[in-house]
């Protein structure tokens, strides 16, 4: 097989690798070095430059975020889709800007431990967090009654749309509510 040209040296002493790859991490990277087997890679001869397929890099990605105990650029993308957010809002509910958080998705950056967390928390639990940044928020208090009294001008005598943002149901549709949630909660009970 023929040699390549090493884009480093420009010697022609590239060669096509099989077997183990091992990288040593840096020091903030505990557990010893890295190793994927069953690799493929370029190595060159001369220089002893390493050039790795997207495939060799992503595993050694992998084996870096597992080590950081951190989740993978892929699995803050799913947390963001199931919380149906998009990247501006997620950067503002975890406190950082859209292009910080859109790095961490991409894999361009390495959200640290903290933000991971927030991450973790909001897949498990969107509301709280979603509670508390509403505590944080001055005038709450004043912003959701103004919004309530104007909303009678803008749904009108609708009162599902009127309920769903605080105003009174009436009895009627509040018997019929319970009485579907109520049956909601039985049909979970039945064994399927």
């Amino acid at each position: 097989m023929a040699k390549q040209r090493c884009p480093m040296c420009g010697s022609e002493t590239l060669e096509e690798r099989h077997g183990e790859y091992r990288l040593d991490p840096p020091p903030e990277i505990s557990g010893g070095v890295i190793v994927i087997r069953d690799a493929q890679w370029l190595s060159c001869g001369n220089c002893g430059e390493d050039i790795l397929p997207h495939e060799l890099t992503e595993a050694i990605e992998a084996q870096r975020y597992k080590r950081l105990e951190l989740l993978t650029p892929e699995e803050v993308r799913q947390v963001r889709q199931r919380t149906g957010l998009s990247a501006v809002e997620m950067g503002h509910m975890l406190g950082v800007g859209e292009k910080t958080y859109t790095r961490w998705e991409t894999g361009r950056s390495v959200q640290n431990k903290a933000n991971d967390l927030l991450i973790r928390l909001l897949d498990a639990n969107a509301e709280t967090l979603a509670m508390v940044q509403a505590a944080r928020q001055p005038n709450r208090e004043a912003t959701i009654s103004q919004y309530i009294q104007e909303l009678k001008h803008i749904k009108g005598n609708n009162a599902l749309a009127m309920a769903s943002h605080g105003g009174d149901l009436g009895e009627a549709v509040t018997e019929a509510l319970r009485k579907r949630l109520q049956a909601l909660v039985e049909a979970r009970k039945q064994p399927e």
